[in-house]
This record gives structure tokens, C-alpha cells and sequence, in this order.
């Protein structure tokens, strides 16, 4: 019987991430798919908390409300739980708030059709927001999946444009298992150290 291992993208993830996540948070969700990520969040920052979730697609909008419900979270969606099918470069259209975590998967939805994919145009404009919003010790994780069609070019405009983040404002890791897999998930995350100056 295979072992449920914390040496997976995902958990290595949620262990960082927890040191950042308490009780009244605000957390975003950037790429909903099948609400894991957001059902993650909402445990971490309810119930005095908020966390939203974006997608483009209206099946992970549905698979997501429906995951939140069997986990006895309905009560607070629409006031505390915000499920928005939406791009992400519009984060700034439904978020007033600073933000402490933004949690980003890169790729498609599992269990989908794999054509529907993050690009690198409408990522990078919502991480320019992200990076705006954040509370200087806030962090920014980014699951890089790109075996698939277009995913290389979202990996190699990600790296560019993470190579151009100020150093002095940011703090950035970057993590992988490159003996487990072919095209092993790179794991990214993006610690605000300080405000940029005026």
C-alpha cells in the first residue's frame, strides 16, 4: 500500500504555507480547479477569515461549491467564501483587502479538458497584482505544471519574468524532484520582505 508522502508539490506547499495562515486571514485561491487548494484555505483562515477563488471555468466553480458544502463550509459562502468565475489578472476588481497568502497552480484542471490552460499573459498580469496586494511578510506559491501543450512557454515567461522581482522587496525560493519525474512541478514561492519605496 503506497504511503500518503508529504514529499509531493502540494504538501511541500501547505507546510510553507502554514506558517503564514491563521484565524482572520484573507487568502486568494488563483486557480480554483476542484477547490482542494480553497478548501486548504478556508480551514486555515475560518471562521473569521476570507478567502477567494478565481477560475475561468464554470465546472470548477461547480465542483468547488460542491466540495465546500460536503465539508460543512456552505454557511459561509457569499460572506466569507468568495468563489469567483473569473479570470485572474482581475483580482483587483473583487479584492480591497491586503492579502497574507496567494496560492497559484499553473496548468489545467485535472480531470478536464486539457486545451483550457493557464497562459503566461493573464498570469503574469494577475502576479503583478498579487505582488501589489501582499502583506509584507505575505507569500505567493506557484505550482508550475508544463508536461503539457503550452506549458513550457509558461514556464520559461514565469522564470523570466520571476528573475526581474527586486530583491531588496522580495524574497523568492524555488523548489523541484527532478530524479521523480520527466517534467517535475517546479514549486515557487514569493515572500514580500518590504514595501517598495515611494
Amino acid at each position: 500500500m503506497p504511503i500518503n508522502s508529504i514529499l509531493r508539490s502540494t504538501e511541500i506547499t501547505k507546510i510553507l504555507l502554514d506558517q503564514k495562515l491563521e484565524n482572520g486571514g484573507t487568502a486568494v485561491d488563483a486557480t480554483m480547479g476542484n477547490g482542494k487548494d480553497t478548501l486548504y484555505l478556508c480551514q486555515r483562515v475560518l471562521p473569521n477569515g476570507k478567502v477567494f477563488a478565481f477560475d475561468i471555468q464554470e465546472n470548477a466553480l461547480n465542483n468547488t461549491l460542491k466540495l465546500l458544502k460536503k465539508e460543512a463550509l456552505g454557511t459561509y459562502i457569499g460572506s466569507q467564501i468568495h468563489c469567483i468565475c473569473d479570470s485572474h489578472e482581475y483580482f483587483d476588481h473583487y479584492i480591497s483587502e491586503s492579502v497574507d497568502v496567494f496560492m497559484y497552480n499553473l496548468g489545467y484542471l485535472p480531470g478536464s479538458d486539457n486545451s483550457i490552460i493557464t497562459n503566461p499573459t493573464t498570469t503574469i498580469k494577475s502576479l503583478d497584482l498579487a505582488l501589489t496586494m501582499l502583506k509584507v511578510g505575505g507569500i505567493i506559491s506557484i505550482i508550475v505544471y508544463y508536461g503539457h501543450s503550452g506549458g513550457m512557454e509558461e514556464k520559461k515567461a514565469l522564470e523570466e519574468y520571476l528573475g526581474d522581482i527586486s530583491s531588496e522587496e522580495y524574497k523568492i525560493f524555488q523548489g523541484t524532484m527532478p530524479y521523480n519525474d520527466h517534467c517535475p512541478p517546479i514549486i515557487y514561492m514569493i515572500e514580500k520582505s518590504r514595501q517598495k519605496k515611494q
